[in-house]
């Protein structure tokens, strides 16, 4: 009996000893907004703490509805800060989805350890 309790306070400690706390992160959300009707926009909420927004100028060729390349450059200077991507999604709302839309919004959602 005496054998067992030594085990299970041996098993226990090493549990709680090594036992790795959760990790705590920060999150980030980037939002670019093309607007077929005006220019686009980045809009970055960071950590419930700090909002940021960038008006983005697109050349003629450029102004498409499925250009996500400007967020995708800002993801990438994020990556490089540290942050890393949880997700992406894209939604558009007006007269239609895609071409027929009058806005779509594509989104990054980036976390970085504490």
């Amino acid at each position: 009996m005496k054998t067992k309790k030594i085990l299970l306070t041996i098993v226990l400690f090493t549990l709680v000893a090594f036992a790795k706390a959760q990790d705590k992160y920060e999150f980030m959300t980037v939002h670019y907004e093309f607007n077929s009707l005006s220019k686009g926009e980045l809009q970055i909420s960071i950590d419930g703490d700090e909002f940021l927004k960038e008006d983005v100028e697109l050349k003629k060729k450029e102004k498409e509805h499925f250009n996500a390349n400007p967020l995708l450059a800002k993801v990438k200077e994020y990556q490089s800060k540290g942050w890393e991507v949880m997700n992406f999604h894209s939604y558009g709302f007006g007269n239609g989805f895609g071409s027929n839309s009058n806005v779509l919004v594509h989104t990054a959602y980036l976390r970085k350890k504490k």
